[in-house]
């Protein structure tokens, strides 16, 4: 079958554009709608938490599926995720205003959201494997852009129009990426796209077997974690941090597009700095621009301040995400790359669920303050973690 690279690097471009936007849409203004609807801080850490929890638990399981099936495409797979995840935000919608439906819908909104984003990584990942060529990092850097244009105009549009306009381009926005992964091309299945290993204790690892495969890895993510825990309850939270230093939902709305506005060279430009750089010694890089942005949103004390802190975001959230994809699939055996990159990608939910816990009980019993306090503990553990092990699991195979 012949391939039009362009439009399939097009094609995939819009898939994480509309990815990113639906992240930006349903997960970074979460607090900001189920305050809407009469939550409390703890309550909306509880319920973004056990989002969470189910994402952690069905991303591998779901790799799985990607990875063994010939009968389920990686691409059919993420579609039928995606419709699911618009009918609940239709049910949404559509619900009164109690708090037990609303909070289930919205749970179980968060949980599917969390269990395609591996598949959205692993598309590119899946191309590459069959030889074409798909540049991950320039189509992130849209993914970004589409989050700051999201976050910004939402920002606007539920300021102006109430915070039922969120669901509204919840729904949107997960329309169009139904749409584009549908069309976008089917080389062979999932299973078929790798070679078969003539030894059968390197095929199907389970979550132990592998874990002990790469236990510098799975090291590594603990440092991960941990930056996450930081990086998930400052975004869950954002609007209490920005109304403690006098801002509205409108500035959240700024600070959130200023900081992926920030990722954009990054993205656009890590194919060339992929080129001189290892993809361990980036993820260390951006483990320290974490611990020095959380520095930052710890001593902001106005909305300037903290637009500041948040362009620190070149270097840590925007370098991390296209590292730690390749950083996988270096260091993964080929019938691994789809679970590693579920099981990254479950880490940083896994810092989401500790990150949505802790900052909702933190801010309810002690106030942003000692929150932004507790990130940055968090932010630095976790960079002197990644600092001792990302470099000693071995590369099996290259990107």
């Amino acid at each position: 079958m012949k391939l039009n690279t362009r439009k399939l690097m097009i094609q995939y471009c819009i898939l994480q554009g509309s990815y990113w936007a639906s992240f930006c849409v349903i997960y970074a203004f979460a607090t900001v709608f189920l305050l809407s609807r009469g939550f409390e801080s703890s309550m909306i850490g509880v319920i973004i938490a056990a989002g969470n929890i189910l994402g952690v638990i069905l991303q591998p399981m779901v790799a799985s599926i990607a990875d063994r099936s010939e009968k389920i495409s990686l691409h059919k797979l993420t579609a039928m995720l995606s419709v699911i995840m618009i009918l609940l935000l239709v049910l949404l919608y559509f619900v009164p205003n109690g708090l037990l439906a609303v909070a289930v819908l919205f749970l179980l909104t968060d949980t599917f959201l969390q269990v395609i984003q591996p598949l959205i990584n692993s598309v590119s990942v899946y191309y590459v494997n069959q030889g074409v060529s798909v540049d991950f990092g320039s189509a992130r850097g849209i993914g970004s852009l589409s989050y700051a244009a999201a976050s910004y105009i939402l920002g606007i549009v539920v300021e102006k129009f109430g915070t039922r306009s969120i669901l509204m381009a919840g729904i949107l926005v997960a329309l169009v990426l139904l749409v584009t992964v549908l069309s976008m091309p089917v080389l062979s299945s999932s299973a078929a796209s790798r070679p078969k290993e003539k030894e059968p204790e390197q095929n199907d690892a389970g979550l132990l077997v592998f874990a002990g495969r790469y236990k510098n890895f799975m090291l590594t993510l603990a440092g991960i974690t941990l930056l996450f825990t930081f990086h998930n309850m400052n975004n869950a939270y954002l609007i209490k941090v920005i109304e403690n230093v006098g801002g509205t939902s409108a500035d959240m709305g700024r600070m959130l597009s200023i900081a992926a506005v920030t990722e954009l060279p990054v993205m656009f430009l890590f194919s060339r700095i992929s080129k001189h750089f290892k993809s361990s010694t980036l993820l260390m890089v951006s483990s320290a621009f974490f611990a020095i942005r959380a520095a930052g949103f710890m001593l902001a004390g106005n909305v300037m301040t903290m637009y500041l802190a948040a362009m620190l975001q070149i270097g840590s959230f925007a370098l991390y995400i296209p590292s730690s994809v390749y950083y996988v699939n270096e260091t993964m055996l080929d019938q691994d790359k789809f679970k590693g990159q579920a099981v990254m990608t479950a880490t940083n939910t896994l810092g989401g669920v500790i990150g949505s816990l802790l900052g909702g009980f933190l801010i309810d019993q002690a106030g942003v303050s000692v929150m932004n306090l507790a990130g940055l503990v968090m932010a630095v553990s976790g960079a002197v973690l990644v600092f001792l092990f990302v470099f000693r699991q071995k590369p099996v195979s290259n990107i």
